[in-house]
């Protein structure tokens, strides 16, 4: 049985008459009708009754049109995947959190980017739904996002970061000088938090509800720019993962005493087909990773 003879198969059960096939796919009537005459003959079943010049399935018939109707849409979806892999061989797709996401890239990616320079990036920044809706529908090839407990199970995660909150304030803060400080400190502070559905966001707004407080949220921030700006201009204090914060000298970051840790994983699909660029990819990440933390 060929391709083609399936295609004429399910083209006469959706059409109904061998003419109308023939009239859609372009082709001559025997070439439909010689193809229905091989199938039946090298099955030994009939596959269609013939009544008043329709052809009408028989219990045979619509046993295969529903499996060769499956294959023919695999096939189809076969073709789709590999022109897009020879099209984009070239090219990866990684998704990452807001706020953090172009510092855990630069940390990861600087030596790959040196003996990979022929791989173009596209990078989007989403939250966690957002991340792993782009994974599921191949549009993202891997992933970094803030490690939760639930993940859909055709996902698979490796830790590759781990880091804590540091409050984040103007050196002339009152607080700018205390080694460490409480939550319960800066309850009423105005502070700037990330993307208002992100789970960093969530992490922080937990831990003070813990204190039985509710953060004086000035404004939820999705551009790094901007928040750095209010900070610097003593408008208000922000939390960021303490390595990020150690890059911006013109803050003051703050411990916190009890400490809220965060951790980063990679994701991936595991029952996708991946090229050897985002395998390699993969590798090279999880390979700069702690190796306790890429076990995990």
């Amino acid at each position: 049985m060929t391709i083609t003879q399936m295609q004429y198969f399910v083209a006469v059960c959706e059409y109904g008459t061998i003419s109308k096939s023939a009239e859609m796919l372009h082709i001559s009537q025997p070439s439909i009708s010689l193809a229905i005459k091989d199938l039946e003959e090298q099955f030994g079943v009939t596959l269609f009754d013939r009544e008043n010049k329709r052809l009408l399935l028989s219990q045979e018939g619509k046993y295969m049109y529903e499996v060769t109707k499956n294959i023919l849409t695999q096939i189809d979806a076969l073709e789709v995947q590999m022109k897009e892999l020879g099209t984009h061989q070239n090219q990866l797709c990684i998704s990452v959190p807001i706020h953090t996401g172009m510092f855990l890239l630069n940390f990861f990616m600087i030596d790959f980017r040196k003996t990979h320079p022929d791989i173009h990036f596209i990078i989007r920044q989403y939250n966690s739904p957002k991340a792993f809706k782009s994974l599921d529908d191949g549009s993202c090839d891997v992933a970094i996002i803030v490690d939760e407990e639930k993940l859909p199970g055709n996902l698979e995660k490796r830790a590759i970061f781990h880091s804590e909150f540091v409050f984040c304030i103007h050196p002339d803060h009152p607080l700018a000088k205390e080694e460490a400080i409480h939550l319960t400190d800066i309850k009423n502070d105005p502070i700037i938090l990330s993307q208002e559905n992100s789970y960093m966001a969530k992490i922080l707004k937990k831990e003070f509800y813990k204190i039985n407080s509710v953060p004086n949220i000035l404004m939820y921030g999705v551009q790094l720019s901007l928040i750095r700006d209010l900070v610097s201009s003593k408008q208000a204090g922000t939390f960021l993962i303490k390595e990020l914060a150690d890059s911006w000298p013109e803050v003051t970051t703050v411990p916190l005493k009890e400490k809220i840790p965060i951790t980063f994983s990679l994701v991936w699909r595991k029952d996708k087909f991946h090229n050897k660029k985002t395998h390699t990819l993969i590798e090279h990440i999880l390979s700069q990773s702690d190796p306790d933390l890429a076990t995990s």
